[in-house]
């Protein structure tokens, strides 16, 4: 994942942010303890909303205890009081999305930049076999769907919707894991699909000129699409889709948190990357 699903931390109460927080620290807590020290270093907001959303539509009501930061005993963080299937889903599909994420890596940086993702691709692939085996069903769909992406970008597709499908589809299945019933499965396969579909056209668009320069694939240079306000109308029209989605959720527990994600914080990083880009015109 990438790390553009943040809060908008100005808009959120202290509480709804310590709660937020105690979500982002059990879940690196919980990489730790499954896959050791190197994940933790790799933790993203993306995995972090992943954790929250799945948390917020269960029946299990979530609560919090402090204890010491592992980094820095001299801090105390908030983790839940009991380990949760769902920060535990998540840290294992941030391990599985991590391995593929370096092998891409791998692929689009120059030699001497390439060799430490080659050195840091040592250490993670013992986590990644040991994440396929203990969630195999999630190590199938991320393959799958990165195979997809894989053949999207060998074909030098210049089309930012085929391009945008395979990361959506991924989305779509992780979000809708565990659906009370069919009417919430739908709901959330399509707030999944449009965030999966938000995340990668905000990522090409973040690396618009960074890939230029390397010669990386992006759908954005190949289509000549290369008009920042269009980019940025066409990202807060899909981040009103998942707004409509969500609206029709039951969601038990933390909806604010979730609600200044999806109706502040996806538009504020909408704006923070659309700023950047228009500072390289």
């Amino acid at each position: 994942m990438f790390g553009y699903i943040k809060t908008h931390r100005p808009e959120l109460k202290i509480k709804e942010d310590e709660a937020y927080k105690g979500i982002y620290c059990s879940l690196c807590k919980e990489l730790g303890k499954r896959y050791g020290i190197v994940s933790r270093m790799f933790l993203s907001f993306d995995s972090s909303f992943l954790a929250l959303a799945l948390i917020a539509l269960s029946e299990e009501k979530i609560c919090f205890t402090q204890k010491r930061c592992p980094f820095n005993p001299a801090k105390k963080c908030n983790f839940c009081t009991e380990r949760r299937k769902e920060i535990q889903f998540a840290a294992d599909i941030s391990v599985l999305l991590l391995y593929h994420k370096i092998r891409d890596n791998i692929r689009d940086s120059t030699f001497f930049k390439a060799l430490l993702f080659r050195i840091l691709l040592v250490f993670i692939t013992g986590s990644y076999k040991k994440a396929k085996k203990l969630c195999p069903y999630g190590a199938d769909m991320v393959e799958k769907y990165i195979q997809m992406q894989n053949a999207v970008e060998e074909r030098n597709s210049p089309s930012v919707d085929e391009a945008a499908e395979p990361t959506a589809l991924l989305l779509k299945r992780l979000y809708s894991l565990d659906a009370n019933d069919a009417d919430e499965k739908i709901i959330r396969e399509q707030i999944g699909y449009y965030l999966g579909r938000w995340v990668y056209m905000i990522d090409a668009f973040d690396d618009i000129r960074k890939d230029e320069k390397n010669n990386n694939y992006n759908p954005f240079i190949l289509s000549g699409y290369n008009d920042p306000e269009k980019i940025k109308g066409d990202l807060l029209m899909t981040a009103g889709e998942i707004a409509k989605a969500y609206e029709l959720l039951d969601v038990k527990c933390s909806g604010t948190i979730l609600e200044n994600i999806i109706y502040d914080g996806l538009y504020h990083e909408t704006l923070k990357v659309y700023e950047r880009r228009m500072q390289d015109e």
